[in-house]
């Protein structure tokens, strides 16, 4: 048996629904939809869905099947990052200085021939930005070379 895959989709269950909301889109994350007790499709929590190319990442502030203690809690660890792709992450680390937003892990070159940078949202997930490599792009990003090679 196969599966036909037609999309992706994350759902993060946010503690502070505003802090959430104005850190995506600050990034540039696309808001399609909207629910909550003051939207047009009425719920009695908020959420918002983003959608990027087939993927989509959804943050909520409650959920019916998902208990409300679980909104509660923050992540501790990188076991789930997202990974995201961006053709530099000039704009990125600007913006992160700009709106206060810390580097979990700042630009590291790896040796499949990426540059990535690591930041946190508010609850703790882990967002990997990723852009092709280019000698000129790492040396203008001061990017860490330790990992460059194997």
């Amino acid at each position: 048996m196969s599966t036909n895959i037609l999309g992706l989709g994350i759902h993060i269950k946010v503690k502070n629904f505003a802090k959430s909301l104005a850190f995506y889109k600050t990034l540039g994350f696309k808001q399609v939809f909207a629910y909550g007790p003051q939207q047009k499709v009425k719920e009695d929590y908020d959420g918002v869905v983003f959608a990027h190319g087939g993927t989509k990442l959804e943050i909520a502030s409650g959920h019916r099947a998902v208990k409300p203690k679980v909104f509660q809690q923050l992540l501790s660890s990188s076991k789930i990052s997202l990974m995201i792709q961006v053709p530099s992450l000039k704009p990125l680390l600007t913006h992160c200085r700009k709106a206060n937003i810390p580097l979990a892990v700042g630009p590291r070159h790896y040796y499949w021939g990426t540059l990535e940078a690591v930041i946190k949202d508010p609850d703790g997930v882990v967002l990997v930005f990723i852009a092709p490599y280019s000698a000129s792009q790492a040396k203008i990003l001061h990017a860490d070379e330790t990992w460059s090679t194997k």
